[in-house]
């Protein structure tokens, strides 16, 4: 085993984890059969696992090779930043292995795209970083590209799964063809501590991680209260930060051939992966012998905008002379209308 990927190689689902895998299961079964294609978005804040459940469901069906060519039952790709047709459409034609992926007009490559998932064997769709298809300077949805997937998606006949933020849910309010096919969305959230069942599942999580760990590592366990509040605080109970931390843990240990994860050594891995873009951290150090654990409101509301994604619109630029009213982000509309 590579240990310096032990941290990637312990996969611990959790609710949230098995409750999307279960329905990208589902989806998958019933396509074939269904008499319209089949719609499921994955939705939540960065880093609380949303491409690794779709990695991990399309590992399970590996591509493969017959006699005929290429075997792909989930064509999964992630969407680029301004979305086009033309943009899309070449990213799934070279996934499928299309070696004149960039040639032909808009038309030729549907077309070709058309055949070649036919020829496939494609079930399932899925697109990873959906929430491209908003606009980030205006909010607008990038309709010409939202309306072409929906036919691709009704000339194929395969599932299709999005997985992005939250303001993917825009994408499919403002298409009501396309948001007819798609059934009720999962959401992912990162782990909040002040609710219980959240905090029993974290502290799940990292007694795995203290498991597949202490077989190479001496460190203390990940679990225990302290230790737990400590790691929550650090990641925002966000998982790709715990991953990150962890990581970054390990290789700061081997690379220094001393194997053992102090505080200390778990603090530097915190200051090295955790970047916030603030100039002063949401919680400074963690991980220091000084620091409290003893969970307030207040900590407890700072801890979870760790993470947080601030899109233009969201915070308005410095303003000369009078004031005026920020514009609001495509988040608070759907919020106040009730989206």
């Amino acid at each position: 085993m590579n240990i310096r990927r032990v941290v990637e190689n312990t996969l611990v689902p959790h609710s949230a984890f098995n409750t999307a895998k279960a329905r990208l299961k589902q989806c998958l079964a019933n396509s074939k059969d269904s008499p319209e294609p089949i719609g499921l978005a994955l939705l939540g804040e960065s880093r609380t696992g949303k491409s690794r459940v779709l990695e991990e469901a399309q590992m399970e069906m590996t591509s493969t090779r017959d006699r005929k060519g290429a075997v792909v039952p989930i064509l999964r790709v992630s969407v680029p930043s301004s979305p086009t047709v033309v943009g899309l459409s070449e990213e799934m034609l070279k996934e499928l292995g299309d070696p004149k992926w960039e040639k032909g007009t808009r038309s030729r490559k549907s077309l070709r795209l058309h055949d070649l998932m036919r020829d496939c064997g494609v079930q399932m769709l899925m697109l990873d970083e959906f929430q491209h298809f908003v606009d980030k300077q205006s909010h607008l949805v990038y309709h010409d590209v939202t309306d072409w997937l929906k036919v691709l998606a009704d000339k194929t006949r395969v599932a299709l799964v999005v997985a992005g933020l939250k303001s993917c849910e825009a994408v499919l309010l403002q298409n009501e063809q396309l948001s007819g096919r798609f059934q009720t969305p999962v959401f992912m959230p990162r782990f909040n501590w002040a609710i219980p069942d959240h905090r029993a599942e974290f502290c799940g999580i990292l007694g795995a991680f203290t498991e597949s760990l202490s077989e190479e590592f001496d460190l203390p366990a990940l679990d225990s209260d302290e230790m737990a509040f400590r790691m929550w605080c650090a990641t925002g109970g966000l998982m790709g930060y715990v991953t990150k931390l962890l990581r970054t843990a390990v290789w700061d240990a081997l690379d220094s051939k001393n194997r053992s994860l102090t505080l200390d050594k778990l603090q530097a891995a915190y200051v090295a992966s955790v970047w916030t873009a603030t100039e002063v951290p949401v919680v400074a150090q963690p991980f220091s012998a000084g620091f409290s654990v003893i969970p307030s409101p207040d900590l407890i509301s700072r801890v979870l905008t760790i993470g947080v994604r601030h899109e233009p619109g969201d915070i308005p630029p410095p303003q000369r002379g009078r004031s005026k009213a920020p514009r609001q982000s495509l988040s608070r509309v759907l919020t106040a209308t009730g989206a």
